[in-house]
This record gives structure tokens, sequence and C-alpha cells, in this order.
């Protein structure tokens, strides 16, 4: 293995240990000699999600999916990306485009469910929900999700039932508690707040 390859691996498994700042270097360093390797590109851009440097990852993720445009990761990457900066609707195109090239992905689907919930577009977050659902039943965000989507259309009954099934497959999810919690608010019952 030579110098180039090693400093790859060696990125990687800085990354795989949670050694975000060794990992930047090191991709980094991987890049200035190879600054197409769309696998390093697309690790770095996990890199600075991982520290929030949202701004920064995008200007690596931009290139990632320029050189490849068919890697639903990037693509998926770049819509996280994309809603971490407030830019729902190019979030929704990149999300949109990483089912375009892969529609089994469940994560994918509800990604963009939350997108539609920032756009208020509650509907269309429900039938998203629904596609990550029937991809993985067990997927308990998925249900939290829907339940929120359901919750501002004040469809608080199908809310609560949503929260449910999030709650028995994750009890200590606390998107769905909080969720709960804000339609017993809503609702002004205030003893059931716990």
């Amino acid at each position: 293995m030579n110098n180039i390859e090693t400093l790859y691996q060696r990125a990687i498994v800085s990354l795989n240990d949670g050694k975000f700042i060794d990992a930047e270097s090191s991709f980094r360093s991987f890049l200035e000699s190879q600054p197409e390797h769309v696998s390093a590109l697309n690790l770095l851009t996990v890199t600075l999600m991982a520290m929030e440097r949202y701004g920064e990852a995008e200007e690596f993720i931009r290139t990632a999916v320029k050189i490849n445009q068919s890697s639903d990761v990037s693509f998926y990457n770049y819509g996280v990306i994309l809603k971490k900066l407030g830019r729902p609707r190019e979030a929704l195109e990149k999300f949109s485009f990483a089912l375009r090239l892969k529609p089994d992905v469940s994560e994918t689907w509800s990604s963009r469910g939350t997108v539609f919930n920032d756009l208020r577009e509650y509907q269309s977050a429900i039938s998203d929900f629904d596609k990550a659902i029937a991809l993985h039943q067990n997927y308990a965000d998925a249900y939290a999700n829907k339940g929120k989507s359901l919750g501002f259309l004040k469809r608080y009954n199908d809310a609560f039932s949503e929260y449910d099934k999030a709650l028995v497959l994750k009890p200590d999810l606390a998107e769905a508690w909080l969720g709960r919690g804000n339609i017993f608010a809503e609702l002004k019952r205030y003893d059931s707040i716990k």
C-alpha cells in the first residue's frame, strides 16, 4: 500500500473512531492529490456534517455530485446539508433526485417528508412517511414525523396514534414525547403533560 492509500485508510479509521479533526485533516490531504475521488469527497462531507460544519460540507458534496450523478447517498447527504442550512426547496430537490436513483431507501423518504413538513406541505409529508414505514415497519422516527404532520393538520387522535407507535418501538424517542406534549398543550389538557 502506497502513502496516499495509507492516508486514505487512516482517514477512514479516524472517521469510524469519531476522531473527526484527524479524519478531516487526512481526507483534505488525500484530496490534494486525488481531488476527484468521490468516496473521499463524500467521507469528508460526512466528517464535516458530524462536526455540524454544513457550509463547508456543501462545497465538497457539490463537487462529488458534479463528478458522479449516480450516487443516491451523495444526493441524500446534499439534501441533509441544505435542510440544515435552511434551504428546504433545494433540499427537497436533492432528496427527490436521490429517490429517483434509489426509491427503496426509507431514510430518504422520511427525510424528504421532514422537508415537506418544513414547507407546510403536510399531505405530501404524510405520503412520504407512509412510504418510509412501508419499507421499514419498525422505523420509529418516521412514525413520530408522521405524528408531527398530523398534529399540524389538527388530526390529534391520528397524531397520538403515530406517536404511540413510535414510542412502542423506541421508548426514549424525545421527538415523540415532545410531539405528544405539544398536542396536549394545544388541547389545553395540561393535566396530561407529565
